[in-house]
């Protein structure tokens, strides 16, 4: 370098190092004031943070420097554009600064000290697994006991573990200062930065000191908690939203209300947006999804994480901490990212906290502090740069080789630490001892002591920079703020970007968006249609109401998962929470205001169709007037569900609830049973239901000056005397409200005297529903203020099973019983030290040691713009009893190349070479080799050992006794260090096993077929460098010992670790080869030799997988240089080709070609087998899913309860007839929640099984649809015996045996019908999102056309011929009203009497009058028969006359029963042929694809 070079990059680093601009800028070193004292200490303090900044500033000089240098290779042959060259971070912060600085604004600057902090959680532990007969009990006594216990005096409530997380912990991380974690997950990491940034939520309590520049905890959570954030491990986001719309909705709402002069919000925001996504390389990404879940695919995990990081960066906060922040990183782009936050940390003077697990060399040496922790207590913290030699002089060994992060947290590890030589029974070996050691060490003591200088000085200077800091904050907050909000942006600026951001969301989803519209049009069509042109006489007047209430329920049926939504939706508010970005109460209002368009448009275009088709009142008046009525209580069910969410924590219990809610105000809104048929003791439940005021609203409306012409069979009596004719006088109308000698019905007076509606209420009905929309909209908003919902933290607690003797093969099991919740796990899994493979014994796993080879490797994937590669021209081999590892950087295609070469692909077209020891893979590929997944995806109600014997017992041949299979699962599980939590439940992510156990568990499970050949996906993912390694070494010795070949993807490996590794398939973006190869020796001298060749060498102590992956441009700097390009020149790369073919020859030469047992099969265990072992296995999980269980009581007893009130000990009068065919509606609807449950249930199993399972072959799909099938019929059975008595005898139906059997058999057929209908609705339909919107559309069709809501004489001509008998619950409705009416008098209520007089001064008696039309045409009678004047007349006799009038008969009930029967044998056929036709079927345009691909 010349002189000028040197001079002028001297110059560029000085200019980076300003510190602390009032003192050092004007020449003051230890000077408080200018011609002040010098303060020697202050002065040597400044003097070595301008020594450290030198350091850091001029390690990244040097490393790109050295990385811009191109050595002798010609880069111009292979150069790229690079758009962003030049762009220089700490540039754009200092010109940001200075413009900041002249427009008069504040830095917010402010550190954090801490003394004796000590967090306490719940104890983690163990816990027997609650199952169904725990929920049985539960509901019948126990739960409300429990509730008692939990809400009763102290002395019962139960007091559950308690357990001390992180102890006496102290330190100072200064403004300007950045501090890493250290620690084994679970040592209380997390803890320690949830404390530090005031996220306390869920822990039992906090103690000790935290102190922010002078202001406490208390004050600093109230009003200053967007100022102080955490950003946990976890990547939150909606997926729906792509990358700049998550970005800028963070950004505006940090927006400060003060900026630099000129700058509007618009420009700030973008300014923000464009420095982040240039910080993280993701400008790409701007206009894609952010995707992360199964509703929308989106950017690669690794760009998702950078998203994460970028919006906790968009909120600008003084102090951050990030927990694991590089999960998901490759290792180049892992550095840039924590260079960045050393640059915005040194420039912007904030605070920065990081737990990392995985920490390079290079991202280690841009710490100050360094904080190590051992099972919750504090064993180091000091100078990062001195931390090393602490522990060496402790007495334990460091290997050259061995970064410090790694070294410091072996430490904590009994397995993995080494002692010095000598340091045998000196160095401290426990947490207590090592905690000991450091408050015995020097560090403690200057650690305390910088607290209390640092404490002095902000007393000295009167909290100083406590006061700069709060009025930084105010400068930045709405001036319609109070100073103690935590918030930036006013309300109602929160409300406005939330209410953006909601229409954002129903813009872009667009799937949603079209399927709610049109499901609007088709329900509006089919309701339309079903009262299509409703007749203007008296015969229309009951389809009025009709049409009327279902334009009220269908709406409130529909919103009700909106409910489930809030919830849904809590996590990532409560981040945004904590972030100080919005109110809770200003999303609930957004969300609202939001959601009130679409639903306008779509209640209008459904009332639009089913108004005028059914030609309801024409008026204009009266047409705006439903329409605002069904609109306002639309609005108030919307409220009322998301109000009951607020105050629920659990997704299906709120949907239960607000379900049977519905029930009973549908019920009891004044239709089904009018409020003089209600028993006095519940007709409260009619004045407090908004249904109610609504419908009364509608009918009051629609009846308004309306006269109905008598229809002629409602005119009574139709003859006279030996069949003569009568005039109009002296006949009546059947029809409540009729006047005797009127041909006309009065609307208005039938709705009152049928219903007890009167006009004059229908706008104080209105004003009801507005005031309940308000009110359930006000306790939304209040209580999402106050309540709040947080998991206890403190430790995992695993459940396990309670294990019968009967169960265990104790005689081949070689581990200790282990009692649960005494049992303490490993932190890591074995290492070579503790257990070792035995390479002398006869191997479970094949000993043929497999050579994979593949070629010409190509994947494409359909998109809008055309067809996308992914991958391209890729080849390699994976040879017996080596490792090789896939790396590249983030979205390069490594999973996608592994699921390739794994043949596990489902979507868009591949193709290639793929062979197995020299010969096409046979149909056994999938079944005999092991995939793990990076995801670690398990059935979680299955214990360890479950899932281990499960994939045994299912993988390997069926010639090996169960027993040898299981004997060999216990070697699995003795091998993986799995015995002391074999009987624990897998359990969901975040509770039960750790995150290592998991991964363990997963191994274990693929090692369980006995593999041929093993793909790993991530295997290091979440765990500390320590568990990594062990996984790594351990998939080594295995590779070894049983001649596997393992293919590994990885992301951040240390040096150590890659060193593990035999071979390198290096991929860069586009899913391109940059290298195959071998790694070699001596630290990779192989691939290093390969690029130090035509680029810069690496340092002598950089690690060669940070080195390889910056050179090619992985991380955020793209290279200049085309890898694929070199590749494909390079000689390597046509002695790989020559490799290949000579492996290939070899091996077609030296193994036998005879076929192997079972090579044909595509499954391994017989079909009857698969169904056996599948539903075992679903049993249990139905088992110890007690909500299930519950749900199915819950619903059978509430509903048998809602309709036994409603319908309370039924009389005979008409209404009751018709109550009586109500009730029977209760029957087929009690079911319908259980249906979502059980869909619900499936469509998870069948998504686990299509992503895991099914591409291993374990099982077919038919053992799946079987296995269902048969475990939902208990339930079934259940849900009968528990509905069928309340329903049955609380409204006084027949107690006849012979007669009330039936009922129950006919209410069993109907309860295994929903059953096996739930199995096929989720064979059907795609995703739990379409199940939502198809579910109500195909309910609907099937309960409206059954008779009862609208009689089928009623019916329109398609609906009446057509849908009514395809239609199964038509039939079985029809067994079921039939039985109930049979034979049961009818006695007319005083207003369902038909009342007339004979012609005057013939002096006839009303027998005389009417009797000859009542005997030969009437199915009704007399009352009065010998009265002269005012003839009573009621319409029906018995039951079967009412029956016979709405098209029924009690002589076909057997013949209903039988083709319902044929209908339930028809669900269990459409079970297995929609799987079959939607799930296993490939249609023709993925043909279509690859005959694309191969034209390309």
């Amino acid at each position: 370098m010349s002189t000028q070079d040197s001079s002028g990059s001297l110059a560029s680093t000085l200019g980076t190092c300003e510190q602390h601009n009032a003192t050092i800028s004007d020449g003051r070193w230890g000077e408080a004031v200018e011609g002040a004292g010098v303060d020697v200490a202050q002065a040597e303090q400044e003097f070595e943070e301008l020594r450290q900044e030198l350091s850091r500033t001029s390690r990244i000089s040097r490393i790109t420097s050295a990385r811009s240098d191109a050595g002798d290779y010609d880069i111009e042959k292979h150069a790229v554009d690079d758009d962003e060259e030049g762009w220089d971070l700490e540039a754009w912060i200092r010109n940001e600064t200075k413009k900041e600085h002249d427009s008069g604004l504040k830095p917010k600057r402010i550190g954090v000290s801490f003394k004796n902090l000590t967090v306490t959680g719940v104890g983690s532990g163990a816990n027997y697994v609650h199952t169904f007969t725990d929920a049985f009990w539960g509901f019948f006594g126990l739960d409300i006991w429990n509730f008692i216990k939990a809400h009763g005096p102290a002395s019962l409530r139960p007091k559950p573990p308690i357990r001390t997380i992180i102890q006496d912990f102290n330190g100072l991380v200064r403004a300007g200062e950045m501090l890493l974690v250290l620690g084994s997950p679970g040592s209380g990491t997390t803890t320690l930065l949830r404390a530090l940034t005031n996220q306390r939520d869920g822990y039992v309590a906090v103690d000790g000191e935290v102190i922010y520049d002078g202001i406490d905890a208390e004050t600093a959570a109230e009003q200053y908690r967007g100022e102080i954030i955490f950003n946990s491990e976890d990547d939150n986001h909606i997926s729906t939203l792509t990358v700049s719309q998550t970005l800028r909705f963070a950004l505006s709402l940090k927006t400060p209300a003060m900026r630099i002069h000129g700058e509007t919000r618009a420009e700030f925001v973008d300014k923000l947006l464009n420095l982040y996504v240039k910080m993280f390389g993701i400008e790409h990404t701007l206009n894609t999804l952010v995707g992360g879940d199964a509703a929308a695919r989106g950017v690669s995990g690794g760009e998702r994480k950078r998203v994460s990081i970028a919006e906790v960066l968009a909120n600008r906060a003084a102090i951050v901490a990030f927990d694991n922040s590089t999960r998901g990183l490759d290792s180049s782009t892992a550095v840039d990212y924590i260079r960045s936050l050393r640059i915005m940390t040194d420039l912007m003077h904030s605070t920065t906290i990081v737990t990392l697990y995985q920490a390079g060399e290079s991202l280690y040496r841009e710490f100050d502090k360094v904080c190590l922790i051992d099972s919750g207590r504090q064993i180091f913290f000091g100078p990062a740069d001195e931390a090393r030699q602490y522990f060496i002089d402790l007495g334990f060994e460091s290997l050259p080789t061995v970064t410090t992060a790694d070294f410091l947290t072996s430490v904590t590890h009994p397995v993995e630490r080494r002692i010095r030589p000598g340091f045998e029974d000196l160095a401290p070996q426990t947490p207590e001892a090592l905690e000991a050691a450091f408050k015995a060490s020097r560090y403690y003591t200057d650690s305390l002591k910088e607290i209390e200088e640092y404490h002095t000085e902000l007393q000295n200077t009167g909290h100083a920079s406590a006061s700069e800091f709060v009025k930084a904050v105010e400068m930045q907050k709405a001036k319609s703020l109070s100073k103690a909000s935590p918030y930036t942006v006013s309300f109602l600026q929160q409300v406005r970007y939330l209410v953006m951001r909601q229409l954002q969301l129903q813009w872009q989803d667009q799937v949603s968006l079209r399927s709610k519209l049109i499901n609007s049009v088709v329900i509006g069509l089919v309701f339309g249609s079903l009262f299509y042109n409703i007749k203007q006489d008296t015969s229309g007047a009951f389809n009025r109401g009709g049409i009327l209430f279902f334009a009220l329920v269908f709406n409130g049926w529909v919103l009700m998962i909106e409910s489930g939504m809030v919830i849904a939706g809590r996590s990532l508010a409560n981040k945004h929470q904590s972030f100080g970005m919005y109110r809770q109460s200003a999303l609930a209002l957004a969300k609202t205001i939001a959601e009130l368009p679409l639903l306008f448009v779509q209640i209008t275009v459904y009332i639009l169709f089913l108004y005028f088709l059914s030609d309801l009142a024409r008026t204009p008046g009266q047409f705006f007037t439903s329409l605002l009525l069904i609109l306002t209580s639309t609005f108030g069910l919307l409220s009322f569900y998301r109000a009951v969410a607020v105050f629920s924590n659990d997704f299906n219990a709120c949907l239960r609830l607000v379900s049977m809610i519905l029930y009973a105000l549908a019920f009891a809104g004044g239709y089904v049973k009018s409020q003089y048929s209600m028993p006095w003791w519940y007709r409260w439940i009619y004045y407090i239901d908004p249904l109610s005021y609504a419908f009364s609203a509608l009918m009051s409306n629609e009846f308004h000056h309306r006269e109905m012409l008598c229809a002629p069979d409602q005119l009574v009596p139709a003859l006279g005397p030996h069949g003569s004719p009568v005039d109009i006088t002296n006949q009546a109308c059947t029809l409540p409200g009729s006047e005797p000698g009127q041909k006309y019905v009065n609307g208005d007076r039938y709705v009152s005297i049928q219903f007890g509606y009167e006009r004059h209420d229908l706008w104080r009905n209105f004003g009801i529903l507005i005031a309940y929309f308000v009110f359930f909209l006000i306790v939304q908003v209040i209580g999402s203020e106050l309540i709040t919902y947080s998991t206890a933290a403190g430790g995992q607690v695993k459940r396990f099973v309670k294990q019968r003797k009967s169960a265990q093969l104790q005689s081949h099991s070689t581990m200790e019983t282990t009692v649960p919740g005494t049992a303490t796990t490993s932190s890591s899994s074995p290492t070579a030290s503790e257990k070792e493979i035995d390479v002398e014994r006869p191997s479970p796993i094949r000993q043929e040691g497999p050579l994979f080879t593949f070629r010409n490797v190509n994947y494409v994937i359909p998109t809008p713009n055309g067809p996308l590669q992914l991958l391209e021209d890729i080849e390699g081999y994976a040879a017996p009893g080596k490792l090789l590892a896939l790396m590249g950087a983030s979205g390069a295609g490594k999973t996608t190349l592994l699921n390739t070469l794994s043949q596990r692909m489902t979507f868009g077209a591949f193709t290639g070479e793929y062979l197995l020891n020299g010969s096409a893979l046979g149909k056994d590929f999938q079944r005999t080799t092991g995939f793990v997944e990076q995801q670690d995806l398990h059935e979680a109600n299955q214990t360890v050992r479950e899932a281990l014997r499960f994939s045994a017992r299912l993988r390997q041949p069926a010639d090996v006794p169960l027993e040898e299979k299981y004997a060999y699962v216990e070697d699995i599980i003795k091998l993986l260090d799995l015995g002391p939590i074999a009987d624990a439940l897998i359990d969901y992510v975040g509770c039960g096993l750790s995150v290592e156990e998991r991964k363990r568990v997963t191994i274990g499970i693929e090692l369980a077929s006995k593999p041929r050949l093993l793909f790993l996906d991530e295997p290091t993912s979440g765990l500390d460098s320590e568990g990594a390694f062990s996984i790594v070494t351990f998939l080594r010795r295995l590779a070894q010992a049983e001649n596997l070949s393992i293919i590994c993807t990885i992301h951040q490996p240390s040096s150590i670790l890659f060193h593990q590794f035999d071979n390198l398939l290096l991929l860069n973006r586009g899913g391109k080869t940059a290298y195959f190869g071998p790694i070699g020796d001596n630290g990779g001298s192989s691939v290093i030799s390969y690029f130090s060749k035509r680029a810069a060498p690496p340092t002598p102590d950089e690690n060669p997988a940070e080195y390889i992956l910056e050179v090619v441009g992985a991380g955020i700097r793209r290279s200049k240089t085309d890898w694929f390009r070199v590749w494909q020149d390079s000689e390597e790369k046509q002695n790989l080709g020559k490799e290949i073919s000579r492996l290939i020859a070899t091996r077609k030469g030296t193994i036998a070609t005879e076929q192997r047992p079972g090579e044909d099969l595509e499954y391994a265990a017989p079909l009857m087998e698969q169904i056996k072992a599948v539903t075992i296995r679903l049993w249990l999980i139905f088992w110890r899913t007690p909500s299930f269980g519950y749900s199915v009581i819950f619903n059978s007893v509430i509903c048998g309860i809602i309709s036994g009130v409603i319908f309370f000990q039924l009389k005979n009068s008409i209404l009751d007839m018709q109550s009586r065919g109500f009730l029977m509606f209760f029957a087929i609807i009690v079911s319908i929640p259980t249906i979502n449950a059980i869909e619900i249930q499936f469509i998870l199993a069948r998504d686990l099984y299509e992503l895991r399972e099914r591409n291993s072959k374990v099982y077919s799909w038919i053992a799946l649809v079987s296995g269902y099938l048969i475990c939902v019929t208990p339930y079934a059975i259940l849900g009968s015996v528990t509905f069928f008595p309340i329903f049955w005898y609380m409204p006084g139906m027949y107690m006849k045996a012979s007669v009330a059997g039936f009922g129950f058999f006919v209410v069993l057929l109907l309860q295994l019908w929903h059953n096996y209908l739930a199995i096929w609705l989720g064979a059907f339909v795609p995703s739990l999102i379409t199940a939502g919107i198809i579910n109500p559309f195909f309910f609907v069709i099937t309960e409206v056309t059954v008779g009862i809501m609208i009689p089928y004489t009623a019916l329109n001509g398609f609906y009446k011929y057509f849908i009514y008998w395809a239609n199964p619950l038509s039939w079985i409705v029809r067994a079921l009203v039939t039985t109930a009416l049979h034979d049961v008098p009818v006695i007319c209520g005083e207003s369902e009497l038909a009342t007339f007089t004979p012609p005057s001064n013939s002096n006839m008696t009303c027998d005389e009058f009417a009797g000859y039309w009542v005997e030969n045409y009437s199915v009704g009678r007399l009352l009065n028969p010998d009265a002269t004047s005012n003839c009573q007349f009621c319409q029906y006799t018995v039951g079967d006359d009412y029956l016979r009038q709405i098209g029924f008969s009690y002589s076909t009930r057997w013949r209903d029963l039988g083709v319902f029967l044929g209908f339930v044998v028809c669900n269990i056929f459409f079970a297995y042929f929609l799987y079959y036709v939607m799930r296993v079927v490939k249609w023709n345009w993925i043909g279509k694809l690859k005959k694309m691909v191969r034209l390309g």
